[in-house]
């Protein structure tokens, strides 16, 4: 079982993110909303353990298993990570065979962000965890990392805690204790990625298995059409506006905290797919872009980067300044600037057009085959074993 209206909402959480790390003088980045939409990676994390949960938690029952499953979330998130940052390495590649151009010339080619240093962490998936002291490479890859050693935990408490009950206090309180150490020594709420990712993860990937628990629990509720129809347009429009006000209002104060408890919510509102944003959300260019979130999530940063060489490039020949410096939460920016708000607002629609058409290739050719290659490696491994149920796909 899927929830295709769930990912739908992945889609647009996607394009959310990207549209808040294209730093641009448009009307976009006049509203609160997108300054707020750096919380839809939390959005990310709460419907992973919700779809984790439901696809793997009843079929890890011992070490093989468990193996089964950890290479398989392998699969699902390196591939496409991988390729990206070589992508990357070819930018820098570029860079520093041109030299300096344009009237900023920015850093030298493999130096601070891109330092060659920081490679190894990122192609192991562990730069999350507190061995780098600045955002490295694929920035917003940081969550691939944390959410990676999440899964590993996942797997480890159930293959060590098998009563249901005892399970759901054990996900409880591990739950509490990301949101506790985020609480105690994250400087920026819950907007701590290398330093606390993996705290940040922990308490919403284990706030989603509990939501999925609850969702359950409800599953077998079903009241008269009419009134199900009613409550559902009601409950559906309440968390959709709950969504907008909340991310606006807590961008960059301490009730970012309660994210991952206010995104629970949603979640269990649109699991139930009962209302007209649900219908909407199950059409298919929702469900194409929910396929498409991953890539969506992973190649942006690439399309920004691209964008920026080349504005810096073009500023030289045309010379005139095509950024502007901004003061933004407390240190400097540059934001992208040719022209008024209103010609930027084309250059951001371009910009999420372009993301959207690159992430349609990069799942075809890139995320679909590497899926492929890992789970025929894992089938052509345990060709010898005796066979046990397949594990179904998610997230």
């Amino acid at each position: 079982m899927r929830f295709p209206v769930l990912d739908g909402w992945r889609g647009l959480c996607a394009l959310c993110v990207a549209l808040y790390h294209l730093h641009s003088i448009d009307h976009f980045h006049m509203l609160d909303f997108v300054h707020g939409s750096y919380l839809f990676v939390d959005f990310f994390f709460v419907l992973s353990g919700f779809v984790i949960v439901h696809a793997y938690s009843g079929r890890i029952g011992g070490g093989a298993s468990a193996g089964t499953f950890l290479v398989r979330r392998f699969g699902r998130v390196w591939p496409l990570h991988a390729a990206v940052l070589l992508a990357f390495v070819a930018l820098e590649c570029v860079k520093a065979v041109s030299g300096p151009s344009g009237g900023h010339a920015g850093t030298a080619a493999f130096t601070g962000t891109y330092a060659p240093s920081a490679l190894v962490s990122n192609f192991a998936l562990v730069h999350a965890l507190g061995v780098e002291d600045q955002w490295t490479w694929n920035i917003p890859s940081w969550s691939i990392s944390a959410e990676f050693f999440v899964y590993i935990t996942f797997a480890i408490l159930c293959l060590a805690v098998r009563r249901p009950m005892v399970l759901a206090v054990a996900m409880a309180t591990l739950a509490v204790a990301g949101a506790l150490v985020v609480m105690r020594f994250s400087a920026n709420h819950i907007d701590t990625s290398i330093d606390y990712g993996y705290f940040r993860c922990l308490y919403g990937f284990f706030t989603g298995c509990l939501v999925y628990r609850l969702y359950q629990a409800a599953a077998g509720w079903r009241p008269d059409k009419a009134v199900s129809r009613l409550a559902g347009g009601l409950t559906e429009a309440g968390a959709l506006l709950a969504v907008v006000a909340f991310v606006s209002a807590a961008g960059g104060n301490a009730l970012s905290l309660a994210a991952p408890l206010l995104f629970g919510l949603v979640v269990w509102v649109f699991a139930f797919e009962a209302g007209p944003v649900s219908r909407l959300l199950a059409t298919s260019p929702f469900q194409r872009l929910g396929a498409w979130s991953y890539s969506i999530y992973m190649v942006h940063a690439l399309l920004i980067a691209v964008l920026q060489k080349g504005t810096t490039v073009m500023q030289g020949v045309l010379g005139r300044p095509l950024f502007v410096e901004r003061e933004v939460q407390g240190g400097s920016d540059r934001l992208l600037s040719f022209g008024d708000a209103w010609v930027m607002d084309l250059v951001s629609g371009g910009y999420l057009l372009a993301v959207i058409v690159l992430s349609a290739l990069t799942y075809r050719f890139i995320e679909l085959p590497g899926q492929a290659m890992v789970n025929g490696l894992l089938v052509r491994s345990r060709k010898a074993a005796p066979a046990s149920p397949p594990m179904a796909e998610a997230a």
